[in-house]
């Protein structure tokens, strides 16, 4: 077996039902343990988090404010997949998949939680004023030295996936929609997101939060200006769309659909793969990336955080909520089942009052976003395995990456990445289910009133 047929041997595990069946426990385990906050804590997780972003300023630890981590994760997570991607999982699973993907993200909002938390309670605060934390962390001193391997597993897979889920195909898509909608050279557009990566990433923490806290708000903005219209067009079909992601969440048959107009029936199984599979990947609880980010909060206590990993998740979903209802309620998807997604979401974006050119540049904001933020995340796992000494290196290929993405090839790279992508979640989710009840602790601890009691440091 060579080492392509291996990767894609790998991938098909690590995106296939059983990991997603883990995915879901391990959610389930942590919503248990917690007390369920994405229901019962979410009114107090809004107050905290966006009803208070002016109000306090908690200069405890970390580099950057609480909003600000959440906007560094929020910026990594709301990429090209709410779009493009949620049309993919419709055209893959149908009206259905919305369903299992909502169940998906609730799930999945207990996890985060999780992540933020233990993100903040085991970093590790230097006395430069720099932050190190992230699942590599909280696995190597929640876990204890028996495991480091796991540790360095995750940011090896970190550090690696990061050039191509975070770089190559993030710049690629860029380079596609400029050239398409646009007609500017991909060599220009490789040139202008390689200098503006670089010099972003090239400022650390502080300018990539900085960055952040402007692209998020201007990534929403966007997408609001870009589906707003469309859906006032498709409102009356809006009921409809919604009693059909409900009708076929079980199972699925088109009278007629596809790209060759012929007979399409989906099992529960197909369903579940592309809602669910959507759901995690496009939100990334679980993959313990976002942790990355929040590990760098000036925060009194980490279940504060916690509260900006639950909001965090529920914008995402709101993002690819409102992208596939607006699919739906439109029937373009009926034409395109099983077909390409960039041309039904092209289909879709058409009926645009500002034509196609709108997801042209809703996909360019998008994906710049993202490569900032997992230029970091890969950054931080390279100093994990390596020191601080590879920062500048890393950041240098990082940016030699922007600029070949636009131009295409490295497939092959960018296949392995995407599974290295995946197999983060594997140590993550080994550290989640045992450090699941010290983050159930911490929640009645910080409830019941009780301060904050960092891990005692150790080499």
């Amino acid at each position: 077996m060579d080492v392509l047929a291996l990767n894609d041997f790998v991938n098909r595990a690590v995106y296939g039902e059983w990991m997603m069946l883990i995915f879901i426990l391990v959610g389930l385990y942590l919503s248990l343990r917690t007390g369920f906050p994405q229901f019962s804590r979410l009114g107090i997780a809004l107050r905290e988090t966006f009803g208070a972003i002016r109000e306090r300023f908690l200069s405890f630890g970390g580099q950057i404010t609480p909003f600000q981590a959440a906007m560094v994760a929020m910026s990594a997570t709301i990429g090209t997949g709410h779009i493009v991607g949620m049309v993919g999982a419709v055209l893959l699973g149908g009206p259905g998949a919305v369903l299992w993907m909502w169940v998906a993200y609730l799930v999945g909002m207990a996890t985060k939680f999780a992540e933020a938390v233990l993100a903040v309670h085991f970093r590790r605060q230097y006395t430069d004023g720099s932050v190190m934390g992230g699942p590599m962390v909280y696995i190597r001193y929640g876990l204890g030295r028996r495991l480091a391997w796991l540790a360095a597993l995750f940011a090896l897979f970190t550090a690696i996936a990061a050039f191509g889920i975070g770089n190559l195909s993030q710049a690629g898509a860029v380079g596609a929609a400029f050239a398409q909608e646009f007609n500017v050279p991909p060599a220009i557009t490789g040139l202008l997101v390689a200098l503006l990566v670089g010099v972003l990433l090239g400022g650390g923490i502080r300018r990539i939060a900085r960055f952040a806290q402007l692209v998020v708000p201007l990534k929403l903005v966007l997408f609001l200006l870009g589906i707003l219209p469309l859906l006032f067009i498709h409102l009356g079909d809006i009921p409809a769309a919604l009693a059909l992601i409900v009708s076929s969440a079980f199972s699925f048959q088109a009278a007629t659909g596809g790209a060759a107009g012929a007979a399409f029936s989906l099992g529960l199984a197909e369903i579940l793969k592309a809602g669910v599979g959507r759901g995690i990947f496009a939100n990334e609880a679980g993959l313990g990336s976002a942790a990355i980010a929040h590990a760098q909060a000036q925060v009194d206590h980490p279940v504060r955080q916690g509260f900006w990993g639950l909001t965090e998740m529920l914008v995402s979903l709101g993002v690819t909520t409102l992208m596939a209802l607006t699919f739906i309620a439109s029937g373009h998807w009926q034409r395109f089942l099983g077909g390409d997604r960039v041309e039904a979401a092209r289909l879709l974006f058409a009926e645009h009052p500002l034509g196609v050119a709108v997801l042209g540049l809703m996909l360019a904001i998008f994906a710049l976003g993202t490569m900032v933020s997992w230029g970091f995340y890969g950054e931080e796992g390279a100093a994990y395995l390596f020191g601080e000494g590879i920062r500048w290196p890393y950041r240098l290929t990082f940016v030699a990456f922007a600029f070949v993405g636009p131009l295409g090839g490295l497939a092959a790279l960018t296949s392995v990445a995407d599974t290295l992508n995946g197999l983060m979640a594997i140590p993550n989710l080994i550290a989640l289910l045992a450090l699941g009840g010290l983050v159930g602790r911490l929640v009645r601890e910080f409830f019941g009133g009780m301060p904050w009691q960092p891990p005692k440091e150790e080499d």
